[in-house]
């Protein structure tokens, strides 16, 4: 049975490093849990980075309260240099009973004293800072301030695997899928895979105080750039996966169109498009390894009323986690948040995904309390 505070434990990794609907589009349970009980706890945990120093955190789990399919998590730490994150979300809440419409809300406020930004402007005549060929040093660091809050409304359409039912409900043993709606065979939405169309109201607000360009250490500004957004973002999804949250076989197209108006508080308005195409290979296990998997991926985006200025400023440019960048944990993982970003990009990756057999974690003091099920090895 899967314990609470390991559910916890998964859901500071989605919370984190996933976006909102990839994390809130599913249920997840052991074979032994019904989707009716209710599901509660909380959890202490700490880690340490170079921009965070040491933090220390509590997050908290509820699910099944509301209605069977909805959960709720929130989570708070504080870190040695005075950073503060408190986070938390409202997932797969149903309109009503009969409803294909569920909605999902999230709000992140946060204050990070030690954060690298690329999307300031360079001092030193180098390229756009963030571009392909743009130098690595070109950086500010400084104290950041943020609030995101977003409402995002789902519709399930009655096709595929949703055609009965739009509350997709999956079922693992030892960490790897038991059963759960058919998903990998043909390509036709109509027959086979989840589809869902959506909707997100978005609302950002970051600074940048008392920052110093990398490249001179010396110079401080007291100064502060703000940005702030707010707009709304409309998706659509057709996952035919067997396991939406680890896939083995089948694929998944993504669009997202995101707007900003240029209404309210908003800094500036802007367009930003976004395709992403995922495809699975099942390899199957080997004598060291319980699933091998063979994942493909291509991402492009692009802002569509970008205007580069004779003084290399930009009009219509999105803010950082809207626009058109590279790092972190979905794209590059090698490289820091946003430290790739112009008017357009495109990835693509292949990766062998593997489960080892060998689960030594449950043998490791501490870590065994959250009873991980299982790892994954990934090369890219």
């Amino acid at each position: 049975m899967i314990k609470i505070n390991r559910a916890i434990w998964f859901f500071l990794f989605y919370i984190l490093f996933s976006p909102l609907p990839a994390l809130a589009q599913i249920v997840v349970l052991d074979q032994s849990e019904s989707l009716y009980e209710k599901r509660t706890g909380w959890l202490p945990y700490f880690f340490a980075t170079d921009s965070l120093g040491t933090a220390v955190g509590v997050a908290g789990f509820t699910s099944g309260v509301a209605q069977p399919q909805t959960s709720m998590f929130g989570t708070l730490f504080v870190t040695s240099n005075d950073s503060i994150m408190v986070s938390g979300a409202v997932n797969n809440y149903r309109v009503n009973n009969d409803s294909r419409v569920l909605v999902d809300s999230f709000m992140m406020l946060d204050r990070f004293t030690d954060q690298r930004f690329y999307g300031v402007p360079t001092l030193s005549g180098d390229d756009f800072p963030g571009s392909n060929d743009s130098n690595p040093e070109s950086y500010a660091t400084g104290s950041s301030d943020e609030l995101t809050l977003s409402v995002n409304f789902k519709y399930r359409f009655p096709w595929g695997s949703l055609r009965d039912d739009p509350i997709a409900v999956y079922r693992l043993r030892n960490g790897l899928l038991e059963e759960g709606p058919p998903g990998a065979g043909d390509w036709n939405p109509l027959l086979h895979g989840q589809t869902t169309a959506g909707a997100q109201l978005f609302y950002t607000n970051r600074n940048l105080s008392n920052y110093v360009y990398n490249q001179f250490p010396d110079t401080g500004y007291d100064e502060t750039i703000e940005v702030r957004t707010n707009g709304i973002k409309f998706w659509l999804e057709h996952n035919n996966t067997d396991f939406p949250r680890n896939p083995c076989r089948g694929s998944r197209q993504l669009i997202n169109l995101y707007q900003d108006f240029g209404w309210f508080d908003s800094s500036n308005s802007w367009t930003n498009l976004q395709l992403d195409l995922s495809k699975y290979f099942d390899l199957g296990a080997s004598n060291s390894f319980k699933q091998r998997v063979l994942a493909l991926n291509f991402w492009t985006a692009d802002t569509l009323n970008w205007e580069r200025n004779a003084d290399g400023s930009v009009n219509h440019r999105p803010p950082p986690e809207y626009e058109s960048e590279l790092g972190d944990y979905d794209r590059l993982r090698s490289f820091s948040r946003s430290r790739f970003h112009d008017k357009s990009a495109v990835y693509y990756v292949a990766e062998l995904r593997m489960i080892p057999g060998l689960q030594p974690l449950r043998d490791v003091p501490l870590i065994n309390y959250f009873e991980i099920d299982r790892w994954q090895l990934y090369l890219l």
